[in-house]
């Protein structure tokens, strides 16, 4: 409701031959009550200063929110986006052997008993026995679209490929086979944009040693 201040005062009819209560203005051609003075003519139009006064206050509104929306934009537009962290070509320091999650898999991390198709293993230090290492990883950027099993499955043999040329001398000791790990449907929703390659041996722990080059 618009402030009281802005509005005119309603006036009383007075029925033909009726005399204005005291204080009331009279009509155009009406005689005022013997001894009233008559009122002056309200200055302006009421109704039209009554929308005056809404419609400042609804431009001052639209102001506000205006400056608002602009204040966010301007958040927004600034906030820094998540990096995606490719993983290092180092293994993962701590204590060894451990459980990792997949998740958290660096480049150099050997495991013993691998199963490419848990989301843990455990890892080992690279020069006791183990069956894996991982030599690559490719990280989806995480704002892309699911791009379908088969074009994961090409981009694990390209890490491969690309890979395999980082083995050392000592890989020419075993019988080695490559093992492409990538996300499912399932697993992309849920924030997996991992492709993986590993060096495996066909079975037992018989893998002695790094096979990368340092």
């Amino acid at each position: 409701m618009p402030p009281s201040d802005g509005q005119a005062p309603a006036y009383a009819s007075a029925y033909p031959g009726q005399q204005p209560y005291p204080g009331q203005q009279p009509y155009p051609g009406q005689q005022p009550h013997p001894g009233q003075e008559p009122q002056p003519e309200p200055h302006g139009d009421p109704v039209k200063r009554q929308r005056l006064v809404i419609g400042g206050i609804v431009v001052g509104v639209l102001v506000l929110i205006g400056v608002v929306i602009w204040v966010l934009l301007n958040l927004l537009g600034t906030r820094p986006e998540a990096a995606v962290t490719t993983p290092s070509a180092t293994a993962t320091a701590g204590p060894l052997p451990r459980d990792a999650n997949s998740k958290d898999f660096q480049v150099g991390d050997c495991f013993a008993d691998f199963d490419p198709n848990a989301s843990e293993a455990r890892a080992v230090a690279c020069d006791t026995e183990h069956s894996a290492q991982l030599i690559g990883v490719h990280v989806y950027p995480g704002e892309d679209s699911f791009p379908g099993t088969n074009a994961l499955r090409d981009k694990g043999r390209e890490v491969c490929k690309a890979s395999v040329a980082k083995l050392n001398d000592a890989a020419g000791n075993y019988v080695l086979l490559q093992q492409n790990v990538y996300p499912s449907t399932t697993s992309w929703d849920r924030g997996d944009r991992r492709v993986d390659c590993f060096i495996v041996v066909d079975s037992g722990n018989t893998i002695k040693e790094d096979l990368l080059q340092k």
